[in-house]
């Protein structure tokens, strides 16, 4: 008997007008349902021609577990009262938070209110390179970002059209960094605006554990040993090559993985 291998299925992609996403937290932002993406590379390429076809927005695309990540914004936004309409209710009213796509430059503004003062400086040691047995440092995660983030068990996908001006405030459509010892939202802002600002590395997704961004072209040498060097502050315990490694990674690709949570 001769053995046939399946055809991969084509990407699919649907509105949310007609496939409302159901999830722990509601978006607040129109976009697309994406099946059938099999790999991180194809995942960022179409971010990207979503990106191109809608040029009047921000386009944030999911990562790893979009239930996961849902639970974890979700529990991120009450903590820090991202969705709260100040001065309408009291604390345990639900009335005073927000509930429809349009109130979206609300929570905006409250992300950006948290954000005054939060630096990129301000970050420096706060995460560990890796935790026992995770294979979860800057390096290995970049190196394999489809066993990184787990690509072969996730089905479902989430593209996001966001109505901001920088890829950095796309934070907002998907506020994340919920646990002790992870970055928060105001925090991952923090680190998004930085990256995108001093080396065009500009945010594209947000998982429960994980950051990806883009850049246009791989980054010159100079470029990607600062980037990488500022890269590495953030985490406490970085082996003495590691600024070298990554600058290296920089150097030759134009996608990067950031691990922002503790484990």
């Amino acid at each position: 008997m001769f053995g046939f291998r399946k055809r991969p299925k084509s990407i699919e992609i649907t509105g949310f007008d007609d496939e409302p996403p159901q999830l722990f937290t509601a978006l607040l932002c129109d976009g697309f349902v994406v099946r059938n993406v099999p790999d991180f590379a194809a995942w960022i390429a179409l971010l990207r021609t979503l990106q191109r076809d809608h040029p009047d927005v921000r386009v944030l695309g999911s990562l790893d577990d979009v239930h996961q990540s849902a639970y974890t914004s979700g529990h991120a936004i009450e903590t820090h009262d991202l969705d709260r309409i100040e001065g309408l209710a009291e604390p345990d009213d639900y009335r005073g938070y927000l509930l429809r796509r349009d109130q979206f430059p609300i929570r905006l503004a409250n992300l950006l209110a948290r954000a005054r003062g939060v630096t990129f400086a301000s970050l420096a040691g706060l995460l560990p390179w890796s935790t026992p047995g995770d294979a979860n440092d800057p390096i290995t995660i970049n190196a394999d970002p489809d066993a990184a983030l787990g690509w072969r068990h996730e089905k479902l996908f989430l593209a996001q059209r966001v109505p901001v001006a920088t890829a950095a405030e796309t934070v907002a459509a998907w506020p994340n960094g919920y646990f002790v010892g992870d970055l928060n939202p105001m925090q991952n802002l923090a680190l998004a605006q930085h990256l995108d600002t001093e080396f065009g590395l500009k945010l594209c997704a947000i998982g429960a554990g994980r950051l990806a961004f883009v850049s246009d072209t791989p980054l010159d040498a100079r470029t990607a040993a600062q980037a990488a060097t500022d890269i590495v502050s953030l985490y406490a315990d970085g082996p003495s090559d590691a600024a070298d490694r990554l600058a290296a990674w920089l150097g030759a690709h134009d996608t990067l993985l950031i691990r922002y949570t503790e484990s």
